[in-house]
């Protein structure tokens, strides 16, 4: 074998080699779902609306984020803080999905919506929780039942395409839970 031929076998394996390994890493494992324009919220993005059995059969689907998409499309996706978030629309509810960098599923939830974006313009920072309660008595309060020192808040959305998160301290003078913050953002 020539010297010419040699060094064009060896590139050639070089080139085999790399193109498997890149298969293997991120070739074999990207994102094959648009990022959402973020002037748009789930409501106007989404032309499918499930019923309650189909979004409990999303939110327990075991896949990635890709497999996901190819058994219920996903109409709108965010990227924030390092993270997905596909959403999905039904009758009066949302089903928020939230994906790592790997596009493995982390979190999911089915949250009411049953309420306005100006139905939370009532809401202001020093109301209790029970006024927000009274708000929605819908929203997910799950910091009220899980033994987390750290996160102090409430998440609802709303039928117009918008995610709330209301962030509290408690307050000892009225032994009650006080709104800090209030934050929203399109779905």
């Amino acid at each position: 074998m020539s010297i010419m031929l040699k060094k064009l076998f060896l590139l050639a394996c070089v080139l085999l080699t790399l193109s498997a390994f890149c298969s293997c890493t991120e070739g074999g494992n990207s994102l094959i779902i648009e990022i959402s324009p973020s002037d748009k919220s789930l409501i106007e993005l989404a032309t499918e609306t499930y019923d309650d059995t189909q979004l409990m059969n999303i939110v327990s689907f075991d896949g990635s984020m890709n497999d996901l998409n190819a058994k219920y499309p996903i109409e709108c996706l965010r990227y924030r803080n390092g993270m997905y978030y596909a959403a999905y629309l039904g009758n009066g509810s949302i089903a928020i999905l939230t994906f790592d960098r790997s596009y493995n599923k982390v979190f999911d939830r089915i949250y009411g919506a049953s309420l306005s974006k100006t139905d939370f313009d009532k809401l202001a920072k020093g109301m209790s929780l029970d006024e927000v309660r009274s708000i929605d008595p819908y929203g997910d309060y799950i910091f009220l039942y899980v033994e987390r020192n750290d996160i102090k808040q409430s998440a609802h959305c709303t039928n117009d395409g918008y995610y709330y998160t209301i962030e509290y301290v408690y307050d000892e003078s009225l032994k009650s839970y006080i709104v800090s913050e209030i934050h929203s953002e399109l779905i």
